[in-house]
């Protein structure tokens, strides 16, 4: 079974998309997934990681997945690498960045 796993810092109402969380035969987590691609395939997204978390350092952040307290909010975050409305996109929120 796979679920979607989202990286969220509160604080700001910010999160990134992390994609399908893999588990392991012992049921742990052992990776995400977002698309066709490995995460750690994925250079843009692998930079806003680096960004969030860089941007977040002081903040507290959490992984969520479904039917994880706070999970339900995120509908109420600005996506960064989305395309709805108040969202920024990858290539606008790396812009610039020296990372």
């Amino acid at each position: 079974m796979s679920l979607t796993g989202w990286l969220a810092c509160s604080q700001c109402a910010s999160c990134l998309a992390l994609g399908t969380a893999y588990r392991l035969g012992d049921q742990r987590i052992g990776y995400f997934q977002d698309g066709y691609t490995a995460n750690s395939g994925q250079p843009e997204l692998t930079r806003a990681l680096w960004k969030f978390l860089a941007d977040h350092a002081t903040h507290p952040l959490r992984v969520l997945l479904p039917d994880t307290p706070g999970y339900d909010e995120l509908d109420q975050f600005r996506e960064i690498g989305g395309d709805e409305r108040g969202d920024v996109s990858f290539a606008e929120y790396l812009d610039g960045w020296p990372g």
